[in-house]
């Protein structure tokens, strides 16, 4: 039997917020006693029993501390936070990995800093953060307008710079998705990688998967490489990502 390293965004992907909740979705994450983000109970009863060669590895831009945050049915033995930066086994950092991407990350500190400064004179930055201290984002009101503020910053700054979302992303080159899944190839060595992600921020390692799972043509457009399979219209996205990752292990 293959084994599968199933490597997976969370927001938007397997996890999703109260705007998107149903009757009946199930809680899996609370934030200051708020119910937060839920999965579907079909995707909760699957996390609940993954065949043995189908490896779980969410890859997510999130905090270790906002991963941590996550109730999940059956935790996963490894996960990826920081967008790659820091990889966690039960919940607690692997030191290795995380030098490798601080060093990473540690030429671009003085640039993240100047960011971080610059972005408090614009009203529509309505907060910022540092995460971790190896990337930077800023909140913005809204998504309109969010490619003319990255437009702003590219070609002034080494650091990438994303839209996602109402974030607007500033990050070291090299702290990215598919540097991170590169890594956990080479560690896990699977027989076959599957993808999964809603976002631009996600191409890094859709593309370096053997099988992408995306949920609109759109970005299945962006992804060059793999095969990609879109989230046929009508189904909710984590309930075909997980369903297509169980029947590629079978």
């Amino acid at each position: 039997m293959r084994e599968i390293l199933f490597a997976t965004d969370l927001d938007n992907t397997l996890l999703f917020s109260h705007r998107y909740r149903r009757p009946g979705d199930i809680c899996a994450e609370y934030l200051e006693g708020k119910e937060q983000g839920f999965l579907t109970p079909q995707v909760w009863a699957w996390l609940e029993n993954l065949p043995e060669n189908l490896r779980l590895l969410p890859v997510t831009t999130r905090s270790v501390a906002q991963y941590r945050r996550i109730q999940w049915p059956v935790p996963p033995e490894w996960a990826v936070a920081v967008n790659g930066g820091i990889l966690l086994r039960n919940g607690e950092l692997d030191g290795p990995w995380r030098a490798d991407f601080t060093a990473i990350a540690a030429p671009f500190q003085p640039e993240l800093a100047r960011l971080a400064a610059d972005l408090e004179r614009w009203d529509w930055c309505l907060r910022r953060s540092l995460v971790d201290g190896l990337y930077l984002y800023a909140v913005c009101p809204g998504e309109e307008g969010m490619m003319d503020r990255a437009a702003l910053y590219r070609g002034q700054t080494p650091l990438t710079v994303e839209p996602s979302g109402r974030k607007l992303y500033f990050l070291p080159p090299g702290l990215d998705k598919g540097a991170a899944l590169e890594r956990a190839r080479r560690r896990f060595r699977p027989s076959l990688v599957i993808s999964a992600g809603d976002s631009t921020l996600d191409l890094p390692m859709l593309q370096r998967a053997d099988l992408a799972l995306v949920p609109d043509a759109s970005l299945a457009l962006q992804v060059q490489g793999p095969e990609v399979r879109v989230c046929p219209k009508g189904r909710r996205f984590s309930e075909f990502v997980l369903e297509t990752a169980l029947e590629s292990a079978r």
